[in-house]
């Protein structure tokens, strides 16, 4: 069983959530933040990790932390309380229950992971843990949709005053709503547990982070989240490394590999499953490999079609022979638009991307997906709440 339990701390002062609340950092370039980091010292970006996590960056963003706080950026809560977030975004709206939850309940099964988590990314946040000391960037989980969940959190937004409200820099409407009455509580804490199994969407490193280091009884930041109301997005793929990235060097790797990319009018992403649009030099190509897909919940997947049927052969036929490392993958979030595969000397993939059925199914399998294959959005926020941990 996994309870969303009640949590302590601050949350962002009203008056200034749209300079302070994050936006979704993981879109953002080093040079984007660096220059936020200049023009918006109260954003919270200057809290959370970025780049190299040595002590002088770590000792840097505990001093914004705390000059966030002295100045009155976040306020106190004066009772324990679960959250109920709602996100209005083009595609609809999305709601999430918040609250902390044991972090041993991502280690036993009782929330099911469907990636793989990097050592070292784990060891980072968790030093940036243990020295900025909160917690303020949920974990995202997801669970299949149940009424009883979608009636209360309605309620909930629809009957209580949210303490912050405010529209973020990228068109998406954000309101915070608190929860302090116990009986509400148990309520939605047991609609989320009637909802069945949950799985992790975004944050498995951060969830590990908590574990880390002696911090198994720890909580972790969590927010629950109807899977019908996540979108999928595709991570794309750019490649460098090739020996011709040219046009017609491109196509004739494909020729080897016994496929006959189609001349495309325009840029644009595939619009079913098993097809990949390739650019090159400006121009744009559609890959047919619907009659290369296999069965299975992994190797299934459009991003396993890519790397069996043309990442690894492209490593084998058109590396550079004076590289050491070969192939450099580039993964490409969808939201980052097309223009982001074009680069000179590389091309670029477009993938069309999977259901959230298909992560769910991954995840039951006891599997996991390749790095980066999934872009789940709206993005939860980072600077709403601030725990102390």
């Amino acid at each position: 069983m996994v309870t969303f339990r009640t949590f302590e701390g601050h949350v962002v002062a009203a008056d200034h959530a749209a300079r302070v609340v994050a936006p979704p950092y993981d879109l953002l370039t080093a040079e984007q933040r660096a220059r936020i980091a200049v023009e918006r010292p109260d954003s919270f970006l200057n809290v959370l990790p970025s780049g190299p996590l040595d002590d002088a960056a770590l000792r840097d963003n505990r001093r914004a932390l705390d000059a966030l706080m002295a100045s009155g950026r976040f306020v106190p809560l004066d009772r324990p309380a679960l959250g109920v977030l709602r996100l209005v975004h083009p595609g609809g709206s999305t709601t999430a229950v918040v609250g902390d939850v044991e972090v041993e309940a991502f280690v036993d099964g009782r929330i099911l992971p469907h990636e793989h988590v990097r050592a070292d990314r784990v060891a980072e946040l968790a030093r940036h843990l243990e020295v900025v000391r909160i917690a303020s960037s949920p974990v995202c989980v997801v669970h299949r949709p149940n009424i009883e969940v979608t009636e209360l959190t309605d309620r909930v937004v629809e009957h209580t005053a949210p303490v912050v409200r405010f529209r973020a820099e990228d068109g998406v409407g954000v309101s915070l709503h608190l929860v302090t009455e116990p009986d509400l509580q148990r309520q939605l804490a047991a609609a989320v547990h009637a909802a069945g199994r949950l799985y992790v969407a975004d944050g498995h490193h951060r969830a590990a982070a908590v574990g880390h280091a002696g911090r198994a009884t720890a909580p972790a930041l969590t927010a629950a989240v109807p899977s019908d109301q996540l979108r999928v997005l595709a991570f794309h793929r750019r490649i460098d490394g090739l020996g011709d990235p040219s046009a017609s060097g491109v196509l004739a790797v494909f020729e080897q590999l016994g496929l006959l990319p189609e001349p495309l009018e325009l840029a644009s992403a595939p619009e079913v499953p098993g097809i990949v649009h390739l650019t090159a030099e400006g121009r744009w190509w559609a890959i047919d490999l619907r009659d290369r897909r296999t069965d299975g919940p992994v190797e299934g997947l459009d991003v396993r079609l890519l790397e069996r049927e043309l990442l690894e052969p492209l490593g084998r036929l058109g590396a550079d022979p004076d590289r050491d490392d070969g192939l450099e993958v580039v993964a490409v979030p969808g939201p980052m638009g097309l223009d982001a595969l074009v680069r000179p000397g590389s091309i670029g993939l477009a993938l069309h991307p999977p259901r959230i059925d298909d992560v769910l199914a991954v995840a039951d399998a006891g599997a996991v997906m390749p790095a980066k294959s999934t872009y789940l959005a709206p993005k939860l926020r980072s600077g709403l709440i601030v725990l102390p941990r």
